[in-house]
């Protein structure tokens, strides 16, 4: 070796400094024995809260809508304020234990925070997916597993023995899986993939999107973290800052597919069924439960003598007596539905039960909010200048804690399109107490519905009765009962 080689070999190779981000765009990926040192079980842990912080937040904020009056620029812009507020989660997250570690890590916490974005950004539509029971829940977890992997790949980089140099016929046109096995291979980490890879297909076959993705997402993790430290540089192609442009996008795009079916005057939004049963009553037998037989429930409530329902006349008075028109009273004959969106009513195979609202105890079977309407038909048409108000007499006999409100919607069936008219909102006083004692009796109650103007339809035929239940209790259906509607003329 001659003086000048010798010179060149005792001479410090240049380190990157602390917090500067080594893999810019366009530089090459640095060798892990230029890396300084750093505490793998410090770094796990910084990643490991900020995505449980990520999760907590995203469950929080990231909800389907209740309705399906949204339009695309609002989904556009709900999309990136879920994904933002993931990010912002994680982040927050992963800084304060980030200030309690005695020794930091060799890079900054706003490049450790870029690293592990990757896999955050999809919590938002993994969640929404996963709600919505849609089969793209595993598409969306396989592509954040792959990415999140890689990524972090530049934190943990392979040492020199775990590094193989592939063959020639690796870079070929048709790279086969060399590595998987090594040549020193290890049974046991194989084989553990293997029943991951399985229990995955098994448990999304059954229909437990939870455990299936949990498995699938190890499996991943594991054979492309094998991969990555095979071959150094799919590291450079799978994770870099063009790359995690593009899967920004992804998320983007995928939490908007998500929340598609709310878009106003979607065609598939009222298509879409659960594949497994929604709901369950005490008055369900066994043999109705099993398989996908029924979506949602429609209750008939006890049959009641039918009466002709006459609608007051605009400004009509009786030349004999000298008094205004009387209210109509019309009894309430309709029925209940019990459903879970994206749906906007129960399938064709929903299960029809009889009994009264009060004293059925209906629960969705998951996580998703119960969805529950009244719907009335009259019969006949009723001109909405003909009424100052329609008065909803109620009775509630439920004792859980939370609010429940009603909402009135009027349509005309005999109108192209079936226009409507929503009369707004009325919580029921009795549902608003902070405790209420299980041996109350039911409560009667009148809610009034002022008819405002100017108003979107001149006339209509048919009542529904919307219940908007507090989240703590939205996995149940309301213990309340419509009693009937009373016009009141003008």
């Amino acid at each position: 070796m001659t003086r000048l080689q010798e010179a060149s070999a005792l001479r410090p190779q240049p380190q990157h400094p602390v917090g500067e981000d080594p893999f810019r765009s366009g530089a090459p990926l640095p060798d892990a024995t230029r890396r300084p040192a750093t505490f793998p079980a410090n770094i796990w842990s910084l990643v490991a809260t900020g995505c449980v912080s990520a999760a907590t937040v995203t469950s929080l904020f990231s909800r389907l809508p209740e309705s399906h009056t949204l339009s695309l620029p609002t989904i556009l812009v709900r999309s990136i304020e879920y994904i933002a507020l993931a990010a912002a989660g994680g982040a927050i997250g992963t800084s304060i234990p980030w200030f309690f570690l005695n020794a930091k890590p060799a890079f900054s916490l706003t490049y450790l925070s870029k690293i592990v974005a990757v896999g955050w950004i999809f919590f938002p539509c993994i969640i929404l997916f996963y709600h919505r029971r849609s089969p793209l829940l595993f598409l969306v977890l396989t592509l954040a597993t792959i990415a999140s992997a890689f990524s972090l790949r530049r934190l943990f980089p392979a040492t020199n023995e775990q590094e193989r140099k592939p063959p020639a016929w690796y870079t070929s046109e048709l790279p086969s899986l060399y590595g998987l096995p090594i040549p020193a291979f290890r049974p046991m980490p194989a084989f553990f993939i293997a029943i991951c890879a399985q229990a995955a297909l098994i448990l999304a076959v059954s229909d437990r999107p939870l455990l299936a993705g949990i498995f699938l997402s190890i499996c991943l993790s594991l054979l492309v973290w094998r991969w990555s430290a095979l071959d150094a540089s799919a590291v450079k192609q799978f994770a870099g800052r063009r790359q995690s442009v593009l899967l920004s996008a992804f998320a983007i795009c995928f939490t908007v597919l998500a929340l598609l079916p709310w878009v106003t005057g979607n065609p598939h939004s009222s298509k879409e069924v659960p594949r497994r049963p929604a709901l369950i009553t005490h008055e369900s037998r066994e043999s109705d439960v099993p398989g996908s037989d029924y979506v949602g429930i429609i209750l008939w409530p006890p049959p009641i003598k039918k009466t002709e329902i006459v609608p007051p006349r605009p400004h009509e008075t009786s030349f004999a007596i000298g008094k205004a028109s009387q209210p109509v009273v019309i009894p309430f004959d309709g029925q209940y539905w019990y459903f879970k969106a994206p749906n906007r009513r129960p399938g064709a195979r929903a299960h029809i039960a009889h009994g009264r609202a009060t004293s059925v105890n209906v629960h969705s079977t998951d996580s998703a909010p119960l969805l529950m309407e009244a719907h009335q038909n009259l019969g006949t048409s009723v001109d909405l200048e003909c009424c100052s108000e329609i008065d909803v007499a109620i009775t509630n006999a439920d004792v859980r804690p939370g609010t429940i409100a009603l909402g009135i919607r009027l349509a005309d069936s005999t109108s192209i399109g079936e226009p409507s008219q929503y009369l707004g909102e009325r919580a029921i006083v009795s549902s608003r107490a902070a405790q209420i004692p299980l041996s109350r009796p039911s409560v009667e109650e009148v809610l009034r519905f002022p008819i405002p103007r100017p108003t979107t339809i001149r006339r209509f035929n048919k009542i529904t009765i919307v219940f908007l239940s507090a989240r703590e209790r939205a996995r149940a259906g309301a213990k309340v009962s419509i009693q009937s509607f009373t016009l009141i003329p003008k």
